[in-house]
């Protein structure tokens, strides 16, 4: 793709894009790169539930396919996208969390990018990778409290063990945290994304960092490597 450049027009967009396995800190990461730079994150899970919030008929639709168990497809995600795109905030650039994961929502991006990048306009994929075992590791070790408190039995445990220290009932792990549907889960996004990881690194725009360190390693790795192109 003409428009991806690895050298940086600060008078340009800069277009961030975040990948990795579930529970691989994408999103924390995306998270401290858009601070830093203060670039709007438009990430896929949050914007969903932003619909689903205000009661949209989006949202409403959302909302049915998550409780009858489907996923939400393709069309109504790159259209929810494609809405936040155009607001005015991501002129100077933006960063992608979770998108995209297949090669429906790559065919997307690729004629999206064809409209509203100009030359000296940059793109770069961090991809954060860390092992499948790491990532049933740290799956399985989640629980959560009806009261919407989050913990990990290894990273962020209660202080008294199964109890709940904002409202004292037991946490519990969500019924999809066992590792037989971590597996399966891993399974189809690699069959997903592959094609997508490879179409970036074909194009010389992919960065392979190590998740298995701890947060403020990662995003220090992160950080050093897009100053090294600016």
């Amino acid at each position: 793709m003409a428009t991806m450049k690895m050298r940086i027009n600060k008078k340009r967009k800069n277009i961030l894009i975040f990948f990795g396995p579930p529970a691989s800190g994408k999103g924390t990461q995306a998270e401290k790169m858009g601070r830093k730079l203060k670039l709007p994150v438009l990430s896929i899970g949050e914007l969903l539930r932003e619909e689903c919030r205000g009661k949209t008929s989006i949202g409403k639709k959302i909302e049915n396919i998550v409780s009858s168990g489907k996923l939400v497809s393709d069309k109504i995600i790159i259209k929810i996208v494609d809405k936040n795109l155009k607001n005015k905030k991501n002129i100077n650039g933006f960063i992608l969390d979770g998108f995209p994961r297949n090669t429906n929502q790559l065919k997307y991006l690729k004629n999206k990018f064809s409209m509203i990048m100009e030359k000296g306009d940059s793109i770069f994929c961090f991809f954060i990778k860390i092992s499948s075992q790491e990532v049933i590791k740290r799956i399985s070790g989640r629980r959560i409290c009806k009261c919407g408190k989050l913990y990990h039995l290894i990273y962020n445990p209660p202080k008294i063990k199964n109890i709940c220290d904002q409202c004292g009932r037991k946490i519990f792990a969500r019924a999809d945290d066992n590792p037989k549907v971590i597996r399966n889960r891993l399974k189809i996004y690699n069959k997903m994304t592959k094609p997508v990881i490879n179409y970036f690194n074909i194009n010389n725009c992919l960065f392979l960092i190590n998740g298995e360190q701890s947060i403020n390693k990662v995003a220090k790795d992160i950080w050093n490597l897009y100053k090294n192109i600016l």
